[in-house]
């Protein structure tokens, strides 16, 4: 799935609760806004990424490389989970 999928996906779902009920205009186009400003970090940290990956395939090979970026990738991820929680987390606070 690619990340045009996903952000479908993620609008669908915040356009279901907001014809549920669960949340109003302005509670939707937060957290679309949010989708998009976590997105852009992403990609912003991954092409950060890249140049040490290199460094290190070049230096330390390619085992360590990948190690490295694997735990990279899974804190990325573990940062973006965590703020997915919060943003959920306030607005569940205000209904």
């Amino acid at each position: 799935m690619d990340s045009e999928q996903r952000r479908e996906q993620w609008l669908e779902r915040v356009r279901s609760l907001r014809e549920a009920g669960a949340i109003d205009d302005a509670d939707e186009h937060a957290l679309i806004r949010q989708y998009d400003e976590r997105a852009q970090r992403l990609r912003e940290e991954l092409a950060q990424l890249v140049p040490e990956y290199r460094r290190r395939l070049s230096s330390e090979g390619e085992v360590p490389a990948n190690r490295w970026l694997a735990d990279a990738a899974e804190a990325m991820g573990r940062r973006d989970g965590e703020e997915t929680r919060q943003a959920l987390a306030a607005l569940e606070r205000r209904v």
